[in-house]
């Protein structure tokens, strides 16, 4: 029985050599394509709405949260204040955009990493604009040994790897998990952040001083995990980080683009 990493390089070779088709609407991609996604099923994924956090990036379900004070921060971060500046999703958990997540994830697609990757430049450019200037660097949240086993690979590394080369901006590998954390499901915030304590750090003793990190994950839940890698970057001398990421579980507003 081939390995999980294995089977992940496999099934990327045979994305590439092998006529394929749409994983979201089975539509035939040409041979040889590097293509994972068609572009009608990639320009109707679910889009956030704004307004959002200033913070977190988690929509609103309305504007008058934000109507008499434009800075106004959502309960969450105002109640906790997480070690990050900001954070941005492309979209929701919801829908076709949650299928290519989890196509992503645990259907070895590894091949969809360049699709997002792509969306996520886009999403950096837009949103974090003059942030990432010369000296600006990527890096991403590390999965644990076990789940890298079980998959094949880091979708983490390999999205940020992604979203890097569409920025021009350097990847480094900066941070490790030095323990792995109980499960996070159904643990509130104060619980998860506790849970977290010590998870992460540097995997060298190299200083960041002055750095600006862009911290790259798939999904944002609580923002937990985020934070506790932010934690332990700008412990490192971090001057920022910014939280860039596919997909945020939110119960605001957001818009499917048709």
């Amino acid at each position: 029985m081939p390995s999980a990493r294995l089977r992940a390089l496999l099934s990327g070779a045979l994305d590439f050599l092998l006529p394929r088709e749409c994983p979201l609407c089975g539509d035939r991609l040409r041979l040889g394509s590097p293509r994972a996604v068609c572009q009608p099923c990639l320009d109707a994924l679910e889009r956030l709405e704004p307004p959002w956090c200033p913070c977190c990036g988690k929509p609103f379900e309305s504007e008058i949260a934000l109507r008499d004070s434009p800075g106004h921060l959502c309960a969450a971060c105002r109640e906790a204040p997480p070690a990050f500046d900001l954070a941005r999703a492309a979209g929701p958990m919801e829908g076709q955009l949650r299928e290519l997540i989890h196509l992503y994830k645990f259907g070895g697609r590894a091949g969809i990493a360049s699709e997002l990757g792509q969306l996520l430049g886009r999403l950096a450019e837009e949103e974090m604009g003059g942030w990432l200037e010369e000296g600006a660097r990527v890096t991403h949240v590390p999965i644990s040994p076990a789940r890298w086993r079980e998959r094949g690979f880091d979708q983490s590394e390999l999205l940020a790897r992604k979203t890097a080369g569409r920025l021009g901006l350097p990847f480094e590998p900066l941070l490790e998990r030095r323990r792995d954390a109980s499960p996070q499901t159904g643990l509130r915030g104060r619980e998860r952040r506790r849970n977290l304590r010590g998870v992460f750090g540097l995997r060298s003793e190299k200083r960041l001083d002055g750095a600006r990190v862009l911290l790259v994950d798939d999904v944002l839940t609580t923002g937990s995990t985020a934070s506790a890698c932010a934690h332990a970057l700008k412990g490192a001398g971090a001057e920022a980080v910014a939280v860039l990421t596919v997909c945020t579980v939110s119960a605001g507003k957001w818009i499917r683009n048709d």
